[in-house]
C-alpha cells in the first residue's frame, strides 16, 4: 500500500467519530465517481425554421378596364403629354372643345349627367353665329393646305375623328364625365357668349381625366414589366395579361393607341356630326365594372418525359 501524504492523514485524525469517518469515505467515494463519470451530450440544436413561401401577386391590371397593350402619348419639351390637342390655335380650341361636349353628351347617360347635355345644347344654340364662323375659318385653313375639296374634307375628317376618338376612351370615362358636368353646371349658371373665353376657361379641366388615366397606365406598364420579369416564366400563362402581352409581341402587330378604339376590342356605334360629317362615337361603359379577369396565379406543369 503506498503511503498517503502526512498532510492528508493529519486532516484525517483530525476528526475520529464514526459518523465523521462514514462521512469522509462517502464523500471521497462521490469526488471518485464524479471524476470517472462520462459528461452527458449537448442537447440537439432546434430545426431550422421552415421556409418562408412567397406569395405569387395576380399579375397588375391596366386602370379603368384599359387594353393590356397600349401606345401612350409622350411627354413633349414642356412636360406635357403631345396628343391630338397639342399645339392647336384659338379656333380649334373652340372646335375641340365642342367636339368633347359632343361626346359627353352621347356617352356620359347616367341620370346625375343631364345637365350636360342641356348645357350643350344651349352652347350651340346660343352661339350658332359664331361657332359657324369658326368652323368655316377651319375650313378654309385647311383648303389652302390640301390641293382639292376632297383631300381637305379627308385631312379635317381624320383630325376630327382623332380628337373625338380622345374623348372617346373608355378607360378615363367617369373622371371625364364629371370633368363636363361640372363645365356644364357653370355653363348653366352663367351661358357663355364667348366661346373662345369660355373654352379658355374650361379645357384643361376636361383634360386632366386623361392625364391622370396616362400616368396610370405608366405605372401599370412599369409594374407589370416587373412581375413578367420575375414571375411570367413560371405563371404567366395562366394571367390573361401576360398572354396578350406574348401574343402581341409574337404577332408583331402594331400597338393601338389611344385614338384607335377598335384596335382595342371597344364595342361602339357612331352618330353623325351634323356640321361636320365626322362619326362620333358612342362606346357604352359601365363605371363601376370591368370586364378585365382576375385570375389565381397557376404554376406552369413540366411536361412529362414519355416513357421508353
Amino acid at each position: 500500500m503506498s503511503e498517503t501524504p502526512q498532510h492528508a492523514l493529519s486532516s484525517t485524525r483530525t476528526r475520529r467519530t464514526p459518523f465523521g469517518l462514514v462521512i469522509a469515505t462517502v464523500a471521497l467515494g462521490s469526488a471518485l465517481l464524479a471524476a470517472c463519470a462520462t459528461p452527458a451530450p449537448p442537447s440537439p440544436p432546434p430545426p431550422p425554421p421552415p421556409p418562408v413561401v412567397e406569395a405569387v401577386p395576380y399579375r397588375p391590371l391596366p386602370p379603368g378596364g384599359a387594353h393590356y397593350v397600349m401606345d401612350i402619348p409622350a411627354h413633349g419639351p414642356d412636360g406635357k403629354r403631345v396628343t391630338v390637342n397639342t399645339g392647336i390655335s384659338d379656333d380649334q380650341l373652340v372646335w375641340h372643345l365642342r367636339s368633347a361636349w359632343n361626346v359627353a353628351a352621347l356617352n356620359c347617360l347616367a341620370p346625375e349627367y343631364e345637365p350636360i347635355l342641356e348645357a350643350y345644347r344651349g352652347f350651340l344654340t346660343k352661339n350658332a353665329r359664331s361657332l359657324k364662323a369658326t368652323n368655316d375659318r377651319i375650313e378654309a385653313e385647311y383648303a389652302k393646305k390640301h390641293k382639292t375639296k376632297r383631300a381637305a374634307y379627308v385631312a379635317r375628317d381624320g383630325t376630327v375623328t382623332q380628337v373625338y376618338n380622345f374623348f372617346a376612351l373608355p378607360a378615363p370615362r367617369s373622371g371625364f364625365c364629371r370633368a363636363a358636368l361640372e363645365m356644364s353646371n357653370r355653363a348653366l349658371a352663367s351661358p357663355p357668349t364667348d366661346p373662345l373665353a369660355f373654352a379658355r376657361a374650361n379645357f384643361d379641366g376636361l383634360l386632366v381625366p386623361f392625364e391622370t388615366f396616362f400616368d396610370d397606365y405608366e405605372a401599370y406598364q412599369r409594374a407589370s414589366a416587373e412581375w413578367d420579369a420575375k414571375w411570367g416564366a413560371q405563371y404567366g400563362a395562366s394571367q390573361p395579361g401576360w398572354v396578350v402581352v406574348q401574343q402581341a409581341r409574337a404577332s408583331g402587330a402594331p400597338v393601338p393607341g389611344i385614338g384607335d378604339l377598335t384596335g382595342q376590342g371597344v364595342e361602339m356605334t357612331t352618330v353623325i356630326d351634323p356640321v361636320t360629317g365626322a362619326a362620333v362615337p358612342v362606346v357604352p361603359v359601365n363605371e363601376n365594372v370591368t370586364s378585365q379577369p382576375v385570375v389565381q396565379p397557376i404554376k406552369a406543369q413540366t411536361p412529362r418525359r414519355p416513357k421508353p
